[in-house]
This record gives structure tokens, sequence and C-alpha cells, in this order.
């Protein structure tokens, strides 16, 4: 992970990058810390280890460990803010309960992986009936009063808007009341990232 301090802050930025699970690195996603910095919070970029080399569950351990870490730190806030992007989404929805976190936002997410498994995609991934079922965040029910914002764009594939749309129904029936769900217009599924940080971020 790389760690970017604020000075007499009281918020963290935790960001997960996405990238279909195999692709990217959290390098490239360097250009949102300007931004997190100039609205006085301190940023933390994680890191995971790739498909094939690495399956979706051993990520999602990675990502919870890496939770678990920044939460026995002396640089630690009180608001900790989970922000995921695409896969990344995806592994932020699964840490939804983590006690370290008070926020949540995802941002063109993936919360349903039975698509992924007549794709390419899973050539990499690897994924069998019972891991969608185990990994995917549309089917776990767990409770949480956290605040979630589910942002897609409007220039999304329309793939990507259903499971954002879809995903956000699923937390509304779970009784999840601090859930919103917003379709920002003109945005596509990288500008969102600059959309977010400038706009939308406090």
């Amino acid at each position: 992970m790389d760690f970017f301090p604020c000075e007499h802050t009281n918020k963290t930025v935790i960001f997960i990058h996405g990238g279909y699970w195999q692709w990217c690195d959290k390098s490239d996603f360097a250009f949102i810390v300007p931004y997190i910095l100039a609205k006085g919070a301190q940023c933390v970029l994680l890191e995971y280890d790739l498909a094939p080399q690495s399956h979706i569950s051993e990520m999602i351990m990675q990502i919870q460990k890496a939770l678990d870490f920044i939460a026995k730190q002396n640089w630690k806030t009180n608001e900790v803010q989970l922000v995921g992007h695409s896969a990344g989404a995806h592994l932020a929805a699964v840490c939804l309960n983590h006690p370290l976190l008070s926020e949540l936002a995802l941002l063109s997410g993936i919360y349903d992986l039975s698509p992924i498994k007549e794709t390419h995609l899973n050539h990499a991934l690897n994924l069998s009936e019972e891991d969608i079922l185990k990994y995917s965040p549309i089917y776990q029910k767990q409770q949480t009063d956290i605040p979630c914002r589910i942002l897609c764009g409007e220039l999304e594939l329309s793939e990507l808007q259903w499971q954002s749309q879809n995903y956000f129904e699923h937390r509304c029936s779970t009784g999840h009341e601090l859930v919103s769900f917003e379709t920002i217009s003109g945005v596509n599924h990288y500008s969102i990232l600059d959309y977010y940080f400038k706009y939308i971020f406090k």
C-alpha cells in the first residue's frame, strides 16, 4: 500500500483500484491523490495480487488484512471512507462490514459475478458457481448502518449501469437505510474517478 499523509486531518480515504481483477496497479490511479489531499484528507492506495496468479478469494483476504493493518496504525483517523472503482468496488463491497469503515463509495462496480463466468475474463479468474454465490456482493445479506454511495456514469456500458442499479436495490432490500444511488450525467467508466474526487467527495 501507498500512504499519503495529511496533517491535522480526521479523515482517511482508502482506494481500491479496478482492472477486472487481472490488470492495472495502484500507481495507475495516483492522479486521485492530489484531489484528496487538497480536501484535507489523507489517502491510502491499496494493492492486491492479480489473476491468474491470485484467486478472487485471496484478493478479498488481502484487502481485509490491509484494513486490519490500517486499523492498528497510530495515523488511523475516526472517519475512514473506502472507495472502490470497477473491480475495486466489488472488493470494497465485500468488505462492507469491516469495523474500520465509516463510509463507502462504490464507483462503476461489479456486484454480481454471474455474467463474468460466461466471458473471456473468466479464463484468468476461473470462477466456479460456488465462487459466484460466495463472493458476489449481490448475494450477501449482511446488515450495516454506514453510509454507502453507489455511483455509475451515464456513458457506462448498460451492463455496468445494471450492476449498480441492481446492487442498490439489493442493499435497500436488506434494510440498509443509508444507501444512495446516482447515475452521473456525461460521465463514463473512467472519467467518474475525476468527477467523484473533484465534485462529490468532501
